[in-house]
């Protein structure tokens, strides 16, 4: 009877080990962002971001013409002035995948309609 006991905290523990690990990985999100219409200064990206909850770990896809478009990873000095700082991150591939690897604020920002057709998101991650 000791060794069913045993053999069932042994069980318990995995299977608690399980709930707590697997939450962080499997409900990790990816948005697109832009939706649809993609990454373009044709978007209301405050409109877009209203009533979605980011957490670390979740993914954001650009899509875009790489030829009329890119991305900045900036901070938030860069967000308001639309100014980029290639030490966060730059993208121009047109199909950019960031995960968000910390809670807090981060900004993005096209460096070509940036600044006359608020092409630019700012996204708050949470720890999950």
């Amino acid at each position: 009877m000791a060794r069913l006991g045993k053999c069932f905290v042994n069980v318990a523990t995995v299977v608690m080990t399980l709930v707590l690990i697997l939450p962080s990985s499997s409900y990790a999100a990816t948005y697109y962002v832009g939706d649809q219409d993609g990454w373009t200064y044709d978007v209301d990206f405050d409109s877009w971001v209203a009533g979605k909850t980011f957490y670390v770990g979740d993914v954001l896809v650009f899509i875009y013409d790489n030829t009329q478009h890119n991305v900045f990873s900036v901070d938030a000095n860069g967000y308001n002035t639309c100014s980029t700082n290639k030490y966060y991150g730059s993208y121009a591939s047109g199909n950019d995948q960031i995960t968000l690897t910390a809670a807090g604020n981060w900004y993005f920002i096209c460096s070509y309609h940036c600044d006359y057709a608020s092409q630019k998101v700012a996204i708050t991650a949470y720890s999950s």
